[in-house]
């Protein structure tokens, strides 16, 4: 699967300040004063969360998401612009599925960056309880 947002756009996105503000919502500098965490952090969760296998770190398949700067863009613009997983696998390179997974990962590492935790929409409504809930000033549905 090809890549729509690939490492020509990236490297413009890193060259247009405004660009990159609108796309996910930080200065270029503030993207790389975070990257730099962000990757040591990114270290820290893999050795953490780590399974017992025999492999070393850094052997086997390399990642489909390939630096930690491009974690970091997949991540933040995830939660920027919050496409779905569909969406954000076509514009990485990346299967759905593949896409989801990515996101289950880097959300935690990203907090832990961050020191705090990130705060996100309540996103599914499984029923008509749940529905009146959230909105109770809703009768009917």
């Amino acid at each position: 699967m090809a890549a729509i947002f690939v490492s020509d756009s990236i490297e413009q996105l890193l060259r247009d300040n405004r660009l990159c503000k609108a796309i996910i919502g930080l200065s270029v500098e503030e993207l790389k004063n975070l990257a730099a965490e962000f990757s040591a952090c990114y270290l820290i969760y893999r050795k953490k969360n780590r399974k017992a296998h025999e492999r070393q770190m850094g052997a086997g398949q390399k990642g489909f998401i390939p630096t930690p700067l491009d974690k970091l863009l997949f991540i933040l613009l995830y939660l920027k612009c919050y496409p779905t997983y569909d969406l954000q696998g076509l514009l990485f390179g990346l299967d759905r599925t593949r896409a989801c997974r990515w996101v289950k990962i880097l959300l935690p590492v990203l907090e832990m960056t961050l020191g705090r935790e990130c705060v996100l929409p309540a996103r599914q409504i499984r029923s008509a309880e749940e529905f009146f809930r959230a909105f109770p000033g809703v009768k009917d549905v």
